[in-house]
């Protein structure tokens, strides 16, 4: 008797383990078959949302810029709500640094100009300035001693003529705050200053009757004091040298321009 109890209850524990292994078994199923289905449902999601993000406005065939739909708040998920946080996040980063780039930018161009400033008020400096002036005023009276035009000058008159170049060559670019480069300055030596020298040296003989006179005009050139002149001699001076210099400083601005 208590054999037959036995195997009665073998077999029902055997047929409550096998009911409890299948039920087991569709349970899981289930919940992976419904774990496939969210996270296919979540990664739609995901995608749609990265479509809404500002950083990928598109443009429509009129040319406006299409903005992508948005999404009600109210009706997403928690996981949703944390991926839509982040794309808001990303693209208030973008803006942001959008923003900074373009400060980067405004400061970098402040930057330079005021860097071009520094450098610009640098060259004119006295000391700088009077340095520069006295290598163009040595180089065109080289020139003018080369030249055979110049044969009818005394050396005096050269000196003249130099220091008058030099002094032009002040007025032109402090007239056009420039700097000019070695090249540069070369060629307003050459090309512009000769025909402006031969002028004054035409003038100058007018002008003055001595040699005394001479050295006050080569004097008034270099520092543009004309205390030390008399006035008879400024108001010749003044009167032979306005067109020379109305000449040169057309051709000089009318090159630059």
């Amino acid at each position: 008797m208590a054999r037959k109890k036995s195997i009665v209850l073998t077999a029902t524990l055997s047929l409550v383990l096998t009911g409890l292994g299948i039920g087991g078994f569709m349970v899981y199923k289930k919940m992976d078959a419904q774990h496939m289905e969210n996270s296919q449902e979540l990664e739609r999601f995901g995608y749609e949302m990265v479509a809404t993000s500002r950083s990928i406005e598109t443009t429509g065939k009129l040319g406006v810029t299409q903005l992508p739909p948005t999404f009600d708040l109210d009706k997403l998920t928690p996981t949703q709500k944390v991926i839509h946080a982040l794309i808001r996040d990303k693209d208030d980063l973008l803006d942001e640094n959008k923003v900074l780039q373009n400060d980067i930018e405004k400061l970098e161009a402040k930057i330079q100009e005021l860097t071009d400033y520094k450098e610009l008020n640098e060259h004119f400096a006295p000391q700088k300035l009077k340095d520069e002036l006295r290598s163009v005023e040595r180089q065109l009276k080289a020139f003018l001693i080369r030249s055979p035009d110049a044969e009818r000058f005394s050396t005096m008159q050269i000196e003249i003529m130099s220091a008058a170049g030099a002094a032009e060559y002040k007025a032109y670019i402090t007239r056009n705050r420039l700097m000019l480069s070695e090249d540069m300055k070369l060629a307003v030596i050459s090309d512009f200053l000769p025909a402006y020298a031969f002028c004054v040296g035409d003038g100058v003989e007018v002008a003055a009757n001595s040699r005394s006179e001479e050295r006050k005009l080569a004097s008034f050139f270099r520092t543009e004091d004309s205390s030390s002149l008399p006035e008879a001699l400024f108001q010749d001076l003044s009167s032979v040298i306005g067109p020379c210099q109305l000449s040169v400083r057309k051709k000089l601005d009318s090159d630059k321009a």
